[in-house]
């Protein structure tokens, strides 16, 4: 929430009182350091924090200090400042001038600009000179149109635009002109309740620069707020630096946690919540490391085991689909399956399967060495038939014949006789056991 305040040292408060007033918050605050960083208004300070509220003048926030800001912080989408940085050599490769040349068409307002220019490798001074009297132009437009920029987060007529009618966030946003009176009571369009701030142009500079955008809404405090999301900003991959690394995470999501989300194929943002009984699966999880890898299912689908295997630990959700599928495949995923039958025995419940799981590791091995390849790869298609089909009977018929053939004995199979359900990942550890040992993910490629 945002209110005017008469007659104080800020003209402005803001509230984090949902998640896009968080999100503009962060990213006001990294506009005001940035500003301080250049020497701008060095005066006085240029905001205040206290707990879940942020004090400010909003006659500091100009659009030409904002998108000097946007093309600093985005400068590796900034196809101007690529060029200038290549530009600022004496002397050029043929791949630089090529990449020069590729960079003065890579969008409509580069295009524009530089129209009939093409560097050559001596006309460096003439394309500098049309930069430099263009930069807020090609910022703003590279910045406004920009897919993984502004436009991967609010309607891009929307930019520099005072607060309107209808909130100018993605998902949030409609055409009035066509369901104005569809969404309000009565087919009234003045009982229809919205939020809008200009400051919601902030946005942007609040999540993550990966592909798949995070912002953590932690906003208990705004030093909570910005310590997690400073950790995931330039991540590549904020999944695994949230989920992976929880000696560092453990200070802002020690708590049940809001996630906004927003992945640059869709046009809308997703919510995850992180709740306290997943964070204590993470934590469990010894040196976890993420499985990186997209499995085809179809020749259209591929899964993406990563977000498949967080979002599963996230809602206690069981690995059972996802081992066995890898289970069946005709590659070897030894790796990726010890990795996760390790996460679904914690899930299930706990360590009392670690002495048995170790027991059938070890009776897979003796076995591998006792009978021919041939043969263990007929009794481990039968074993994974069995359990994907879920015929727990046939499972234990095929142990004790395998039991038989190669003459080894295997004390753990007295817990799946007792209770297959409960003790499943003593199953997966065998099944896995009997592939040839590999180091690598994706099929050991």
């Amino acid at each position: 929430m945002k209110s005017i305040i008469e007659n104080g040292e800020f003209n402005t408060k803001m509230e984090t009182s949902d998640w896009r007033y968080s999100a503009s918050i962060v990213g006001l605050i990294k506009y005001f350091d940035y500003l301080v960083s250049m020497g701008y208004d060095m005066e006085s300070d240029l905001y205040a924090i206290d707990d879940d509220v942020i004090l400010y003048d909003r006659e500091k926030i100009t659009e030409e200090r904002y998108l000097l800001f946007a093309e600093h912080y985005f400068e590796k989408a900034m196809h101007h400042r690529i060029v200038e940085q290549i530009l600022n050599n004496s002397e050029f490769t043929d791949e630089q001038i090529k990449l020069v040349n590729d960079k003065l068409k890579a969008n409509s307002i580069m295009k524009k600009v530089f129209k009939g220019d093409k560097f050559t490798g001596e006309n460096k001074e003439s394309i500098l000179e049309k930069i430099m009297k263009n930069r807020l132009l090609l910022i703003k437009e590279t910045y406004r149109s920009g897919k993984s920029l502004y436009a991967n987060y609010s309607n891009t007529n929307s930019l520099f635009v005072d607060t309107g009618s209808i909130c100018r966030i993605l998902n949030y946003n409609i055409d009035q002109g066509k369901k104005s009176k569809s969404i309000s009571y009565n087919w009234n369009f003045k009982t229809y309740k919205f939020e809008d701030e200009k400051e919601f142009d902030f946005i942007p500079f609040a999540f993550s620069k990966s592909y798949e955008a995070f912002f953590i809404n932690n906003n208990y405090s705004i030093k909570q707020l910005l310590n997690a999301n400073n950790l995931i900003s330039n991540s590549d991959n904020p999944r695994s630096t949230l989920f992976c690394d929880m000696k560092n995470s453990a200070d802002f999501i020690d708590f049940d946690v809001e996630v906004v989300i927003k992945n640059r194929d869709c046009d809308y943002f997703e919510t995850l919540y992180i709740r306290k009984d997943a964070i204590k699966i993470f934590k469990k999880i010894e040196n976890y490391k993420a499985i990186k890898m997209k499995y085809k299912v179809t020749d259209n689908y591929y899964m993406h085991f990563e977000k498949e295997v967080t979002n599963r630990i996230l809602n206690n959700i069981k690995l059972d689909s996802l081992i066995e599928m890898l289970l069946k495949s005709k590659l070897n995923y030894t790796y990726n399956l010890k990795t996760l039958i390790k996460i679904n025995t914690i899930i299930y419940g706990g360590d009392k399967m670690n002495k048995q799981m170790k027991s059938a590791y070890a009776s897979a091995k003796r076995v591998m060495k006792e009978i021919p390849e041939n043969k263990v790869d007929s009794y481990k298609q039968k074993l994974i038939s069995a359990i994907t089909f879920k015929d727990y009977e046939r499972f234990c018929e095929i142990l004790l014949q395998l039991s038989s053939y190669s003459g080894i004995v295997f004390h753990f199979a007295y817990d799946l006789f007792s209770d297959f359900e409960g003790n499943k990942n003593i199953a997966y550890t065998f099944i896995n056991a009997l592939n040839k040992e590999t180091n690598k993910e994706n099929g050991g490629k």
